[in-house]
């Protein structure tokens, strides 16, 4: 082989290992800018052993479930009565810290209507993405080292001083006019937040009673920027010539 091969090979060996090099470097800084809070639901409402919320009368009886990222609410509807059930969306809302969103459950074929004795699933618009400002100095936060990692800290809060407290409103009738609905009132609010860097994979199971937001910190968004900025000038650099 020749010398020129040779040094065309280890030209190539070098392009490649600074390639993987620089975008493992980029991945490391991306990946530790990024900030998550985990929020875990309660209310008054009974849970079921799959952490489900359960609100039930003689006609329906509805599941919460909030998992996902960003506040997706997730509710499964078991009609009882031998007629069909109607779900009037104009009537219903969810109010996050007293701010009503009518549009909700504003989807592209949303169910509205439920067979008698059967049941359905309705998911909402993801409705809270940003994080909520934890105070430390806050009197009525617990504040709580999680496993002993100082990079997740907890807060835990007590119904009246949570920072996020929600209502569900959803309007059922017997008829498809809607003239008679029945109203089922629910609320909600967190309990506890962590504050980690930690991602949903590496926390692994997800209960239908938390949620998270992610956040791509300030410094995250600059370093990435710049880390691609320099990724592309090195791989300028080391790229094998003509």
């Amino acid at each position: 082989m020749s010398a020129k091969n040779l040094s065309e090979k280890a030209s190539v060996k070098i392009f490649i290992s600074g390639r993987n090099l620089i975008l493992i470097i980029c991945f490391a800084l991306l990946s530790g800018c990024v900030q998550y809070q985990y929020f875990f639901i309660d209310s008054h409402l009974p849970q079921n052993d799959d952490k489900e919320f359960i609100a039930e009368n003689d006609t329906v009886m509805i599941k919460y479930k909030f998992s996902g990222e960003n506040l997706p609410i997730t509710l499964t509807i078991c009609n009882k009565l031998s007629k069909p059930l109607y779900i009037d969306w104009e009537e219903s809302a969810v109010i996050i810290n007293d701010v009503q969103i009518n549009d909700a459950f504003a989807l592209d074929d949303q169910i509205s209507y439920i067979a008698p004795l059967s049941n359905v699933t309705v998911f909402s618009n993801k409705l809270q993405n940003q994080f909520v400002l934890l105070d430390l100095n806050d009197p009525n936060a617990r504040v709580a080292l999680v496993g002993g990692n100082s990079s997740m800290v907890k807060f835990s809060y007590k119904e009246e001083s949570s920072p996020l407290f929600f209502r569900s409103i959803l309007a059922l009738a017997t008829d498809e006019n809607y003239s008679t609905p029945t109203f089922f009132d629910y609320s909600f609010w967190a309990s506890d937040i962590i504050k980690t860097s930690e991602g949903p994979t590496m926390l692994g199971y997800s209960p239908p009673n938390q949620f998270h937001i992610r956040k791509e910190t300030g410094f995250g968004k600059f370093m990435g920027w710049t880390g691609t900025l320099a990724a592309l000038i090195v791989l300028a650099a080391i790229s094998p010539g003509e």
